[in-house]
């Protein structure tokens, strides 16, 4: 096969017709560890990945579809130009990923960890999450401000109350 890379136009941010790819495909990979890997136009399909953790790797025009993560962990890794499909995710962990026109499509996270730059992109596309946990940091600012709306909505809801256990005690009519 005379594939490894896979020729693309990174401003219209489209494959050519006649790109190939280097294909992976109904495999199993079990407790490995990749540490500065560089995966360049490769197609991972049906491939299941074990206990599989990936430090300081880049995937580079590549495609993930129909995959399975079992209690993998991504960390410190780089997204480029890469699509990933059909997947599901469970009990993975995405710790300091970037994601650089590589959007998460259709896919599955179960019992898994995001960080906020991972959640943020896979909430924009059709992904479902169960039991999943995110890091997503609030400032003191934010903080403080969604402390002071939650104040707001209780002294409204109490005031409220007020007034119609007042109308109901003492027969005011709503007016």
């Amino acid at each position: 096969m005379k594939t490894l890379t896979q020729f693309f136009n990174p401003f219209l941010n489209e494959s050519q017709a006649d790109a190939q790819y280097e294909v992976i495909e109904n495999m199993t990979l079990d407790a490995k560890n990749f540490n500065g890997l560089s995966i360049s136009g490769s197609l991972f399909s049906l491939t299941t990945f074990k206990n599989v953790t990936f430090e300081f790797c880049v995937f580079y025009g590549s495609k993930m579809e129909n995959c399975k993560f079992v209690n993998c962990k991504f960390s410190n890794c780089e997204f480029k130009f890469t699509s990933i499909s059909h997947c599901n995710f469970t009990g993975t962990e995405f710790e300091n990923c970037n994601w650089d026109f590589s959007p998460i499509r259709k896919s599955e996270f179960n019992f898994s960890r995001l960080d906020a730059v991972t959640m943020h992109y896979a909430s924009k596309e059709e992904n479902t999450f169960s039991s999943c946990m995110s890091n997503n940091d609030l400032t003191w600012d934010q903080a403080l401000a969604a402390e002071e709306a939650e104040a707001q909505v209780v002294k409204l809801h109490t005031e409220t109350f007020t007034d119609l256990l007042e109308n109901f005690l003492f027969g005011k009519q709503a007016a």
